[in-house]
């Protein structure tokens, strides 16, 4: 095995950027939790055999790296208000016992604890969410520049090599501290600087150009993601493949950063259209039980954040599958697309899900949706050009424009009730939206 680490990824650790933490202020993080679960959703799709998560306010020594080896990790945010947000995760012991023993040289010792402080539960939780439940290893980080993070990377590498392993790499760490007269570290100018230097390495992928910030520069950041990143470069070598910068924000402060550093498998289709991703993606989670991940620079009509149906149809024109939202629940369209696609192809309760050998005839279209606005009547809606919401006693009705035998606005209200279970004479609020629709013809189409 040449390449162990099939996956590595920042992800920032404040307690923050979980809503259930975060309450009333999540939307001001909203992208930040998007991109985290983004994240956990590329880990879990590529099916590792162990992850490794640095922990910046671990178990840590002073000038010493620390590996736990303990058979079961729990952990959870009870001390910030939301004990329901919880890890509990099998310990990679014999991993951690293999690292250990190939890093000659370096000031790092065992930990036989098992207890998981924040900044390894913040992280965990995007990956549990998404379904990790396998073996997970902990590398606790000393004070920064006391030891070499990069020279353990290397030697939790060489150890899964030996062991034949694969393993996600997660870098946790939040930016500088140091953003706003508020900040909760104080201010300084040179906040901003770092966090810019160092998202622009992470969108080009030169992690070893890390090493090269001035050090009174990471100093004056009150940081705590260098060291997770330079652990990760380690343990990459030189396999820096396709990196995505997913989403980068500072609002209480603190510069939060979540990139995907490296990733195996293709990008999107050649023909960047979001049809063919979705058709892609389907392909992925069918026939090979993974999260189809984009590993190349997404194209920026797609970074953006927009509501996503995704709709099946067979070769002879028949639904086969739709599904979709009315309001961004992901870091971009891209990823929206990939969500509402398995989705289409394997959760709607109409249906069977579709199987692999269906994928290629089926026609596939995606709408990106407008923003909601109410009307007042029927006399505003045009079902060929608006899609229409229905919506009373917490139900909501939906139903797309230009649907093939829904000719008048009466016809496509009363559809809407009724998908929604909304009886005929029920007051309800109305809403139009327009859509941008593109689909990708199947096989024999």
């Amino acid at each position: 095995m040449d390449a162990p680490v099939v996956i590595a990824a920042l992800l920032p650790h404040a307690p923050i950027i979980i809503p259930a933490v975060a309450g009333p202020r999540a939307a001001e993080v909203a992208a930040t939790t998007a991109a985290g679960a983004e994240v956990g959703r590329a880990v879990a799709g590529a099916v590792p055999d162990a992850v490794v998560i640095t922990a910046p306010h671990g178990h840590r020594h002073p000038t010493e790296l620390t590996l736990y080896t303990a058979g079961q990790l729990a952990g959870d945010l009870g001390r910030f208000g939301a004990p329901e947000v919880a890890v509990a995760l099998p310990g990679a012991p014999k991993l951690a016992r293999a690292a250990l023993e190939a890093a000659t040289g370096i000031a790092v010792r065992p930990y036989s604890g098992s207890a998981l402080e924040y900044s390894t539960v913040v992280p965990l939780s995007f990956l549990t969410q998404a379904g990790w439940r396998g073996p997970t290893l902990v590398v606790a980080l000393p004070y920064p520049g006391k030891v070499d993070p990069a020279a353990l990377g290397e030697a939790v590498a060489r150890a899964a090599t030996r062991l034949g392993l694969t393993l996600a790499v997660i870098a946790s760490g939040d930016m500088s501290h140091r953003l706003t007269r508020d900040a909760p570290a104080g201010f300084d100018p040179e906040g901003a600087r770092f966090d810019g230097a160092v998202t622009a390495l992470l969108r080009r992928g030169d992690l070893p150009a890390l090493r090269l910030l001035d050090p009174s520069l990471c100093a004056r950041a009150g940081e705590d993601c260098l060291d997770s990143l330079l652990f990760a470069a380690g343990a990459l070598g030189a396999r820096v493949q396709a990196p995505r910068l997913l989403s980068y924000e500072g609002p209480f402060g603190v510069g939060y950063g979540v990139a995907i550093l490296a990733r195996e498998g293709g990008g999107p289709p050649a023909t960047a259209s979001l049809s063919e991703l979705a058709r892609a993606a389907i392909h992925a989670y069918v026939v090979e039980g993974k999260i189809y991940t984009p590993t190349v620079e997404l194209p920026a009509a797609w970074q953006e954040r927009a509501p996503v149906f995704v709709t099946l149809h067979t070769h002879d024109g028949e639904l086969r599958g739709c599904i979709g939202s009315l309001e961004p629940t992901t870091a971009n369209i891209a990823t929206e697309t990939v969500d509402r696609a398995i989705a289409a192809a394997t959760a709607d309760p109409r249906f069977p899900p579709v199987r692999a050998d269906e994928i290629d005839s089926l026609e596939v279209e995606v709408s990106r949706l407008s923003p909601l606005s109410e009307i007042a009547s029927l006399a505003d809606l045009d079902p060929m050009h608006y899609g229409v919401v229905v919506e009373a006693e917490g139900r909501r009705g939906v139903l797309l424009p230009a649907i093939p035998g829904i000719d008048d606005a009466p016809q496509q209200v009363a559809i809407a009730r009724r998908k929604a279970g909304i009886r005929p004479t029920t007051p309800v609020r109305l809403y139009r939206f327009t859509v941008e629709a593109e689909a990708s013809p199947g096989r024999g189409r």
